[in-house]
């Protein structure tokens, strides 16, 4: 059955391909769309940020070279304005042209001459390069240089290309720009099919899945692909940019898209653009560690997340059945547990809100955790936190729990104090003498503390949280700051670590941090990735403060003559 439907869906994606020139009669005259824009900046600051990476890894000579490697292929190019590459299509052809800044276009010939050899003049200023027997074109338009693989493309250029760069330039140093809905019909089609084809001839069931898991995984991957389609229509743009900032001290890529106005995919996204969070107080720019999540949800989301959640249910009650390692009892409070999570997470879902906060603060070298987040019903985790330790009892020891120790702001709080006896001093050093680990449950919250005075910093985030109820947060944000973990990995080590000794040497504080987010407005969403300079910095040091301790090694251990 399964190759029926794989040789069905190969001859579909056949017929469309073989549809194509008779589409393409249709086509002749049609207006001419982008379908995806590359943007490249000046090589002025391209070549001056590449400096600014090198210098900030302690490889300033390595920057150096890469602008005397270049200072070849650029001869000729005008570095102070951007590349452009734009393929348009008009729902059948495509029509990719490149677009060079031009300070001197004779130069820029005899530089490309030198390199893939001499043109062939075909008149109306165009030369044409054969590199590799493929016809390269190549038209002198003033301060521009367009390139074309074929000749016809060249008799309508655009009159200003940086138009349909727009900002791209001087977002990114390196931009792609694709435009989903601009891709003709028949295209999307071949290129759909062929991924289900592809998916189904390479899916097949591993030796321990059962046939009901390898549907479900099945199942699974197919409502992937069915979201991916979705966003063929949904999406009206979608960039990728890579870009250095020296006033952020730092580099990011960022992956970004704007939704088709009306979409459920754009009224989602409008649904989150004012967030709040209620746990404010549990994220800190100091901790070591920050993360945090706002979001609201359609009722598509609802419905996608109750569906994945209830397959996760299923998936893991049957694998604790196979495995046959508990039985009896046990085995029915673990599904208890499993229940009780999915319940959590499904009943959270339905409430249309997600939020919730955590942070890990190492300041001082004390070691102290805190979240807090939104639930649907807090007495439902402390059933599913009961009988989780009543399993855990039944294989061995467990710290006793002193339920309702505590109430604060109407939160009761469970403690559970963690011994110690056995620890190494730095441990106690970290999470104090008799550290504990609370739960707190709230109506609809839950909170979590563990480490270091882990119930007056509990108590003062709530009290933050409710302070800072209407703070303004995106989707989400994570933060991961590296000079308090690599002082935590010295203080914890018992000897010298020389490229993590290096690294917090190289260090300065504010721009260590490693940070995720994700940013939704109206019908725009982006996620960045962020490197501040201190972690470029630290990476560069600790590889060659580890590159030298081999070398050393070596030496050492080589032998004398």
């Amino acid at each position: 059955m399964n190759k029926f439907i794989q040789s069905g869906r190969l001859a579909i994606a056949g017929l469309l391909l073989a549809a194509m020139p008779l589409v393409a009669l249709h086509a002749q005259d049609a207006e001419f769309k982008p379908v995806a824009v590359v943007s490249v900046a000046p090589v002025k600051k391209v070549l001056a940020d590449v400096q600014y990476l090198a210098d900030a890894a302690g490889q300033t000579d390595a920057g150096r070279m890469a602008a005397l490697l270049t200072a070849p292929f650029t001869a000729g190019i005008d570095k102070s304005r951007p590349v452009g590459v734009v393929v348009m299509t008009n729902g059948q052809e495509f029509a990719p042209t490149a677009y060079l800044p031009v300070s001197d276009f004779d130069k820029l010939v005899t530089t490309a001459t030198e390199q893939i050899g001499p043109p062939q003049d075909v008149g109306e200023g165009i030369k044409m390069f054969t590199p590799n027997q493929m016809p390269i074109f190549v038209k002198d338009a003033g301060n521009w240089a367009i390139l074309a693989m074929d000749q016809e493309k060249l008799a309508n250029p655009l009159d200003d290309p940086t138009a349909f760069l727009k900002d791209l330039p001087e977002q990114y140093d390196l931009a792609l720009q694709f435009f989903p809905g601009n891709i003709p019909e028949i295209y999307r089609n071949v290129i759909i099919e062929q991924m289900k084809t592809g998916i189904e001839l390479s899916l097949e069931q591993e030796a321990d899945e059962t046939d009901e898991e390898f549907a479900t995984r099945k199942k699974q991957i197919a409502d992937q692909v069915a979201e991916m389609e979705r966003l063929f229509t949904e999406l009206e743009d979608f960039i990728i940019g890579w870009n250095v900032d020296a006033t952020q001290q730092g580099t990011y890529l960022d992956f970004a898209y704007t939704a088709v106005e009306g979409s459920d995919l754009a009224k989602t996204m409008a649904m989150n653009t004012d967030l709040t969070t209620e746990f404010s107080g549990f994220t800190n720019s100091d901790a070591a560690v920050n993360f945090q999540v706002t979001e609201k949800l359609s009722e598509t989301d609802i419905a996608r997340m109750e569906k994945q959640m209830n397959d996760l249910r299923e998936q893991g009650i049957r694998q604790l059945e196979s495995e046959g390692e508990l039985e009896g009892d046990e085995l029915e409070s673990a599904k208890k547990v499993i229940d009780l999570a999915i319940d959590t997470l499904v009943e959270t879902a339905r409430t249309g809100s997600l939020d919730g906060s955590m942070m890990l603060d190492l300041a001082g070298g004390k070691g102290t955790f805190l979240a807090g987040a939104h639930v649907a019903d807090g007495q439902r985790v402390e059933d599913g936190v009961k009988e989780m330790l009543k399993l855990a009892a039944a294989e061995g020891e467990v710290p006793s729990v002193k339920w309702d120790a505590d109430t604060y702001q109407t939160i009761r709080l469970h403690v559970m104090q963690v011994p110690l006896d056995d620890a190494p001093p730095q441990a106690k050093e970290i999470l104090g003498e008799n550290p504990e680990v609370i739960l707190g449950i709230g109506e609809k919250s839950v909170y979590i503390a563990g480490g270091n005075d882990a119930m007056a910093r509990l108590k003062k985030a709530i009290d933050e949280s409710v302070a800072g109820a209407d703070t303004k947060v995106g989707v989400l944000q994570m933060q991961v700051a590296l000079l308090p973990i690599l002082k935590m990995v010295q203080k914890s080590s018992p000897q010298p670590v020389p490229g993590v000794d290096a690294a917090v040497e190289a260090l300065s504080g504010g721009v260590d941090k490693f940070l995720v987010t994700v940013d939704m407005e109206q019908r725009y969403m982006r996620i960045r990735v962020l490197l501040q300079e201190g972690v470029i910095k630290a990476i560069g040091a600790g590889v060659a403060a580890q590159n030298a301790g081999g070398a050393n090694t070596e030496l050492e251990e080589a032998p004398a003559f």
